[in-house]
C-alpha cells in the first residue's frame, strides 16, 4: 500500500445501514494448532501499518501478531513472535525529521493531521536473527523474488522499510531467504496489493516499475512473478502449511468512497454545477465532468482530494497552484473557477476516473485469478479478502454486538489514512485467516475477541481541547464507538 498519506483530510461522516451477522462466539482453543514457527510475509497490511505510519502500538495489533497470540493460546510452541518495531510515534514520512502518523485533532471536520513531532526509533533493530513478521510497507510481488541488496533498495526507492525489516543480512538479503532461514511450519503470504493500489491511490498517475507506464503491474508480468514466488516458497518449505490472501477491490476502502458524496452535495448546493476534472494522462484542460450525484461512471475523489476541494473549489486566484507549488499545465487558465471549469480542472492525481477504475478492477480480477490458481497448485489455504470486504462495504458486519462498516472513521474498520485497517479491522482480518487455518489444517484456534482491541486513537485530541482525561464528557478509557462523540 502507499507508504505516505497527505497531512490534512477533511471528510464527510456517514453510516451504512443493514448488516451481516458474524458468529460472536469464538471457537474453543485446543492444542490442535501444532505449530513451532510462524512467519508472515506481506506489505504494509502485514506490517501493521496504520494511519499513515508504522508504530509499535499498532504493530502489536497487526493481524500476524494477533494470529500468533491465538496460536500460543492454542498451545502452539512458536515462542516470541518477533516484529521489527518502530517505537511510537512511529516512522517518518517524506520529511525524515517528522513522524508521518496521522492523528485526530478535532471533531470539527474532522481535522486529521500529523503532529509534527520527531519520529520514533527502531527498538527491536538489534534482534540477532530474522524477524518473524516480514511485512515490508511499499513492497510489490517483485520484491519477494528480488535478491538485490536491501540497503540500496531502501535508498533508491526512498523507502526505509526494506533496510528496517531485512537488516539481518546474515539471514539473506531478501524476504524469501530470511523466511527460509527461519524454517517455519506455518506461513501467511499476502502480497500483490501494491501492484494495483499504488496506481489507484495516485489517481492513476503513478508509473509501475516494469514498463514505466501509468498502469498497475501488467497481468502478464504479475502472473509469472506470483507463481514463481509461491512455487519457490513451497520448494523452500515443502512441509510448511501455507495460507495466502487475495486482493480487495480498491473501491471497498474509504480512501475512495468518502469524498465524492461530500463534493457532490457541495456542487448541488451551488446550483447543480459540475466538477470538471482531468482524465487519465491529462495535464492541461480537463475533459471529464460530473455532478458526483451517484450516477454510473462517476469518478472517485481520493481522501487527499478532500483538502483540495475544501480549500480551492471555485477559487479564481490560482491559489491551488501557488499553495502547492504545482506548475499549471499547458492550456490551464488559473483565473477560471478551480475545479468547476474545464480550463482549470480538478487535478488528475486526486481523481480515479471511470477508465482508471475499470483498469484497477480488471487488474484485481486478473491478479486474484492467478492467486487462486497458485494457492491450489501449492496446497495453500486461500483467504478471500476480496469477497469479504465487498460484503462489508455493502452491508457492514456485526461482531460481539457491535456493527462495523467501511465508512471512514465511524465504521471503525479503517485507520485515519482510509486504506489501512484499524486495530479492530486487523482483528477481523486475523479471524478470516484463522477460519481458513482451522478448516484447511484441522486446527481449532480461538478467534480474536474484537471487543478487546482499541478503536481509533483519540488521545492526541485531548490535548487540543485542553482536557487530558475526557473528550466530549466521556472518559478516554470508556470511549468506544466514534459515533457517540457526534451525539
Amino acid at each position: 500500500m502507499k507508504i505516505y498519506q497527505k497531512a490534512l483530510i477533511v471528510a464527510s461522516i456517514a453510516m451504512l445501514v443493514g448488516g451481516c451477522k458474524e458468529d460472536d462466539a469464538p471457537v474453543a482453543a485446543t492444542s490442535k494448532a501444532d505449530v513451532k514457527k510462524y512467519v508472515s510475509i506481506g506489505n504494509s497490511l502485514t506490517a501493521g501499518y496504520q494511519s499513515g505510519g508504522l508504530y509499535k502500538s499498532a504493530q502489536q495489533n497487526g493481524y500476524p501478531n494477533l494470529i500468533a497470540k491465538q496460536l500460543v493460546s492454542a498451545s502452539a510452541t512458536i515462542g516470541t513472535f518477533e516484529i521489527p518495531y518502530w517505537d511510537d510515534p512511529g516512522s517518518y514520512g517524506t520529511d525524515v525529521t517528522k513522524a508521518s502518523r496521522l492523528v485526530l485533532r478535532s471533531l470539527t471536520g474532522p481535522d486529521i493531521r500529523t503532529e509534527g513531532v520527531a519520529p520514533g526509533v527502531a527498538s527491536n533493530f538489534n534482534l540477532p536473527r530474522a524477524y518473524d513478521n516480514l511485512g515490508i510497507p511499499g513492497s510489490v510481488i517483485y520484491d519477494f523474488l528480488d535478491e538485490s541488496e536491501f540497503l540500496a533498495k531502501s535508498a533508491s526507492r526512498k523507502n526505509p522499510f526494506f533496510a528496517h525489516v531485512l537488516r539481518q543480512a546474515s539471514y539473506g538479503a531478501s524476504v524469501k531467504k530470511q523466511a527460509k532461514a527461519l524454517n517455519p511450519d506455518l506461513v501467511t503470504f499476502w502480497l500483490g496489493n501494491n501492484d494495483v493500489l499504488g496506481f489507484a491511490t495516485s489517481g492513476g498517475t503513478d508509473t509501475n516499475k516494469f514498463d514505466g507506464k501509468t498502469t498497475p503491474t501488467p497481468a502478464a508480468m504479475f502472473t509469472p512473478m506470483y507463481n514463481a514466488a509461491l512455487d519457490s516458497l513451497r520448494a523452500a518449505l515443502p512441509n510448511a502449511k501455507l495460507v495466502v490472501a487475495n486482493i480487495p477491490d480498491v473501491k471497498a476502502v474509504p480512501y475512495f468512497t468518502t469524498v465524492g458524496p461530500k463534493v457532490g452535495a457541495s456542487l448541488a448546493a451551488k446550483g447543480g454545477i459540475s466538477l470538471y476534472y482531468q482524465k487519465h494522462g491529462e495535464a492541461g484542460p480537463g475533459s471529464g465532468s460530473s455532478k458526483l450525484s451517484g450516477a454510473a461512471g462517476d469518478p472517485y475523489i481520493t481522501l487527499p482530494g478532500s483538502t483540495i476541494a475544501t480549500l480551492f473549489l471555485g477559487d479564481t486566484t490560482g491559489a491551488y497552484y501557488s499553495s502547492t507549488g504545482v506548475t499549471p499545465g499547458a492550456g490551464i487558465i488559473i483565473n477560471q473557477p478551480f475545479g468547476v471549469h474545464p480550463y482549470n480542472p480538478f487535478p488528475d492525481k486526486y481523481v480515479l476516473d471511470s477508465a482508471e477504475t475499470a483498469t484497477a478492477t480488471a487488474s484485481v480480477l486478473a491478479f486474484n485469478t492467478t492467486i487462486a490458481a497458485a494457492a491450489t497448485k501449492n496446497n495453500a489455504g486461500l483467504v478471500d479478502i476480496n469477497t469479504f470486504f465487498n460484503g462489508v462495504k455493502a452491508n457492514g458486519i456485526t461482531v460481539g454486538g457491535t456493527k462495523y462498516t467501511a465508512d471512514f472513521i465511524t465504521g471503525q474498520l479503517f485507520s485515519l489514512d482510509g486504506v489501512h485497517p484499524s486495530s479492530k479491522g486487523q482483528g477481523i482480518i486475523a479471524n478470516e485467516f484463522i477460519k481458513v487455518m482451522n478448516k484447511k489444517f484441522g486446527f481449532t484456534i480461538a478467534e480474536v475477541n474484537i471487543t478487546t482491541l482499541p478503536g481509533i486513537d483519540v488521545t492526541p485530541l485531548a490535548k487540543y481541547i485542553g482536557d487530558s482525561k475526557t473528550i466530549a464528557g466521556k472518559s478516554l478509557d470508556s470511549w468506544t464507538p466514534f459515533l457517540n462523540l457526534w451525539k
